[in-house]
């Protein structure tokens, strides 16, 4: 009901009028025909006005007055029209048709737009002079009575007054002067002015009243300033465009509630054979309402058009709106997929090893242990893939001749200097991995950290230097390198990765790996290193056997066991662990 009142304000509001009125009422919503253009905006005070018509009684001249019916005010406006409230009392006192008049300070509202200006507010007819036979019989002191006089008087003070008072009025002056000449027109006019009062009594209670006899024909006269097609019995809002796959409200309003008896949808999305009927069921006085399924709204878009019967019960169906031949079209977008979020593209991988090439296990000179803890988010494009880890070694190492050969173990030279070196190396590093192909990927990882190297041939921690006051034979550097590797195969079965690496001060790592599982639940790797770490002097030969158990889907532990010698005489046997979480 409030959507059609607000439609029918707006054609309304485009007639010129001499002045302003109620458009509409619709419940605690006061429709008025004054905008930014005249001065009116939210705040703004309005005196509603009743439009009554007299008849001064001496020469029957007619005459429009109004009354004040309280003051009303602005909750917010358009460019022509506004919305008022009033208190309790008052609305159930206003009609459509009543005049207002600004009684607040008029504003000056700029459409950003379009130039406004206030429109001045024309004045109300003036009141006539009343004329009328002068002169009279003489009173009790014996002084004559001046009848037109009287009702002169009387007739302006019922000018601007609630029709009771003017009745009221009306009666004290024939009380007052039972002998007027003008008794009759006096007469007549009270007759006039109580037939309007019970005229608007009556029109009161019809706007109040929830019959549907009513309501319908007040529904039909607001639905008839829609600027639409007056001849179709239903009307409807456009629908521009539609969103796929959600649920269709569609409200149609009845122009004549009276007239409609019942009323079908029929509805054909994209593909389908055929149109398919919905029933309309009515909502209020003049709405008809019905819901499309989420599956029949489909681009590019969806047909419909309504039948009911017009008339008597029992009357054949015809086309209200649109029709099979000639259906209304509802515009769908297309749909838009968002591809489902893939899993396993998080991955947090933490190993670590302990690796002893002169098998003095924690007491010889050729021994380090590295730990590394990176997390891998596969972005899948452009980048595959970008790793971001921390780790650290530590460790001893030498040459193997001077290590060997050294009958005393203290890694001393023929002349007796120290050859060994403790180190110390903490970097983090960011790898960047790219698929050249499906099968082929690039990995790409540099690294920086800070490496402490220890000569002191009295020390064999490698941890001595960090935080020591005593650093004689510490070096500190700022230690960079990097990796590269390429991987051949499936990353999640079986694949190839070789790689190479360098890190200055710490020494060169070549790699080869070899991924495949036996059984879903056994993941093996086997890989071969050639490295000369932990310091840069002989290479060695490492082979790793990596062994996991991957009973859950997001995390598997595993077990790696090594080899590794520089030469025959300088080997042996170490191993490490690893914690794999997948989500």
């Amino acid at each position: 009901m409030k959507y059609l009142l607000v439609i029918a304000t707006l054609l309304v509001a485009s007639i010129a009028r001499a002045e302003p009125i109620v458009v509409a009422v619709d419940g605690q919503d006061i429709y008025i025909d004054l905008g930014a253009k005249d001065g009116v905006g939210a705040g703004a005070e309005l005196e509603l006005l009743h439009e009554v018509v007299v008849r001064d009684p001496r020469n029957g001249t007619m005459l429009r007055d109004h009354f004040s019916l309280g003051t009303i005010n602005v909750v917010k406006s358009g460019e022509k029209i506004s919305v008022a409230r009033a208190d309790d009392d008052l609305k159930k006192r206003v009609l459509a048709g009543d005049r207002v008049k600004l009684v607040s300070a008029a504003k000056k509202f700029v459409d950003p737009w379009a130039e406004q200006v206030a429109a001045s507010k024309p004045q109300g007819p003036s009141a006539p002079t009343p004329t009328g036979p002068a002169g009279g019989k003489p009173g009790p002191a014996g002084e004559p009575i001046d009848h037109a006089e009287l009702a002169k008087k009387a007739f302006q003070d019922t000018l601007g007054k609630p029709l009771d008072a003017r009745v009221e009025r009306w009666l004290a002056l024939l009380r007052d002067d039972p002998r007027s000449p003008y008794t009759a027109a006096v007469q007549r006019e009270i007759a006039t002015l109580k037939k309007q009062i019970a005229v608007r009594e009556q029109a009161l209670a019809k706007a109040r009243s929830d019959s549907t006899a009513d309501r319908a024909p007040r529904i039909a006269r607001l639905a008839a300033m829609l600027p639409t097609d007056t001849d179709a019995v239903l009307a409807i809002a456009p629908i521009v465009k539609a969103e796929p796959g959600k649920p269709l409200a569609i409200a149609f309003l009845v122009r004549d509630p009276e007239r409609v008896t019942r009323a079908w949808l029929y509805v054909r999305p994209p593909g389908a054979p055929g149109f398919k009927r919905l029933d309309l069921a009515p909502d209020g006085d003049a709405y008809l309402r019905a819901t499309l399924d989420g599956d029949m709204v489909r681009a590019p878009g969806v047909q419909w058009y309504v039948e009911g019967t017009v008339g008597a019960e029992g009357t054949e169906t015809e086309p209200l709106l649109g029709s099979q031949s000639a259906p209304n079209t509802i515009s769908v977008e297309r749909a838009v997929a968002e591809a489902p979020i893939e899993e396993g593209r998080s991955h947090i991988d933490a190993h670590i090893d302990y690796v002893d090439f002169d098998g003095g296990f924690g007491k010889g000179y050729d021994q380090y242990y590295q730990a590394e803890i990176d997390f891998t988010y596969r972005f899948l494009s452009p980048v595959y893939a970008v790793r971001l880890g921390f780790g650290t070694l530590g460790g001893m190492g030498g040459p193997k001749d001077v290590i060997d050969e050294d009958m005393t173990d203290r890694c001393l030279d023929e002349a007796g200097n120290y050859r060994c070196k403790s180190v110390s190396f903490s970097y983090v590093y960011t790898e960047v991995e790219y698929r050249i192909r499906p099968n082929v990927a690039v990995m790409l990882r540099p690294q920086a950290g800070l490496l402490t190297t220890d000569v002191m041939a009295s020390s064999r921690d490698p941890r001595r230097c960090a935080g020591a006051t005593n650093v004689e034979g510490c070096q500190f550097v700022t230690g960079f390198g990097g990796r590269v590797r390429v991987r051949l195969g499936d990353e999640s079965s079986t694949n190839l990765v070789i790689g190479a690496g360098f890190t200055d001060g710490v020494g060169t790592l070549l790699e080869a790996a070899y991924n495949w599982r036996p059984h879903p639940v056994v993941p093996i790797q086997l890989s071969v290193n050639v490295t000369d770490q932990p310091v840069p002097e002989n290479f060695g030969v490492r082979l790793i056997g990596d062994v996991g158990w991957r009973k859950l889907s997001w995390f598997y532990p595993s077990l790696r066991l090594s080899y590794q010698a520089r030469d025959i005489d300088h080997a042996g046997f170490s191993g490490g662990l690893a914690m794999n979480f997948d989500w």
